[in-house]
């Protein structure tokens, strides 16, 4: 079983989902696995607005329990913009021992293979984003952020889906409000590649010999 769990860019309206998958990249990856004859149950225990911390407290119940055989942890964006609701980002020093902890335990779990998502986000000028004016500093927060995730994928095994790079780059090629609107929420197309780029992981991940 595959569970994916992180904040609304994995919840992605699942509650609403006759399935639990939600609109997003986790359907996404669900439909191609099945394409292609792969019948593994996919879960999704994402929730909007969480932080590392929302997952350190809910880990056993939502991840751990459920017993894996792949995990996918995407977090991180909102330990960033946190920042503009509540005055401060999320210390990366805390992120990391926040992270480093939850992982640990799935480790200690047995869970066999773990993902980890690169955070990422794409300059917005939306008025109704609060944090459409701090372009510069969300960069920058989570530009201390990203090595963590990184350097954490190595530590623990585990295969790191970057996501930054690829988002970069496609908004450069079409434009951000085509990719992610508000800088933060994927569109269609921008769910479509984090899909890709997930399961270009999780092929590496999970075929022998690679």
């Amino acid at each position: 079983m595959i569970l994916f769990i992180g904040d609304s860019i994995t919840d992605c309206s699942r509650q609403a989902d006759k399935l639990g998958l939600g609109g997003g990249y986790v359907d996404a990856v669900a439909t191609r696995l099945r394409e292609r004859g792969d019948e593994t149950v996919v879960r999704n225990t994402g929730i909007a607005g969480n932080r590392i911390a929302h997952l350190q407290e809910r880990w056993q119940a939502d991840a751990l329990d459920h017993a894996p055989t792949v995990l996918s942890v995407y977090i991180g964006v909102n330990d960033t913009l946190v920042a503009f609701f509540e005055g401060r980002p999320t210390p990366p020093e805390l992120f990391e021992e926040r992270y480093t902890d939850v992982l640990r335990r799935a480790v200690a779990a047995g869970v066999p293979r773990i993902l980890l998502v690169e955070p990422f986000y794409v300059d917005t000028e939306q008025a109704s984003a609060p944090w459409a004016r701090g372009n510069a500093f969300v960069r920058e927060d989570l530009d201390r952020k990203r090595p963590i995730v990184r350097a954490l994928a190595e530590r623990f095994g585990a295969a790191f889906v970057p996501l930054q790079e690829p988002f970069d780059e496609a908004v450069a090629a079409r434009g951000p409000a085509v990719l992610a609107q508000d800088g933060v929420h994927p569109s269609a197309l921008g769910h479509r590649l984090i899909a890709d780029r997930w399961l270009a992981a999780y092929d590496a991940l999970t075929t022998p010999g690679t």
